[in-house]
C-alpha cells in the first residue's frame, strides 16, 4: 500500500478528511513543507505500540550496557593472583557482617 504525501497547506485545508483517512483506513499520511518531509501521520494505536516499542529498546539497550560493564569487570579480575581474591573475599564477608 504506498503512502500518501500532502504539503502542509493542504493539510490545513483538508485536516478533518486526511484524519480520517489516517483512522479509517489506517494508512499513514507523509507531511511535507516544501517537498521536505516533516512528519507522519499515523493511528493513535500504532504510536501507542511504537512507544512500548521505543521504551523496551531502551531498557534492553541499558540492560546490554550493565552486561557489558558486568563482562568486562569479571575480565579484569580473571587475572587476580590468589592472594588478591582472597583479599576481596575478604572484604566482602566483612562488608556482608557489617550490613
Amino acid at each position: 500500500m504506498p503512502t500518501t504525501t500532502v504539503q502542509s497547506t493542504d493539510l490545513r485545508r483538508r485536516v478533518r478528511q486526511i484524519l480520517d483517512q489516517v483512522r479509517m483506513e489506517r494508512e499513514p499520511v507523509v507531511v511535507q513543507t516544501y517537498d521536505t518531509p516533516q512528519a507522519v501521520l499515523i493511528p493513535y494505536d500504532d504510536f501507542e505500540a511504537y512507544q512500548t516499542w521505543r521504551d523496551r529498546q531502551r531498557k534492553r539497550a541499558a540492560w546490554l550496557s550493565e552486561l557489558q560493564a558486568i563482562a568486562e569487570e569479571v575480565s579484569e579480575r580473571a587475572d587476580l593472583s590468589d592472594e588478591e581474591a582472597q583479599t576481596l573475599i575478604d572484604e566482602a564477608v566483612q562488608e556482608s557482617r557489617a550490613s
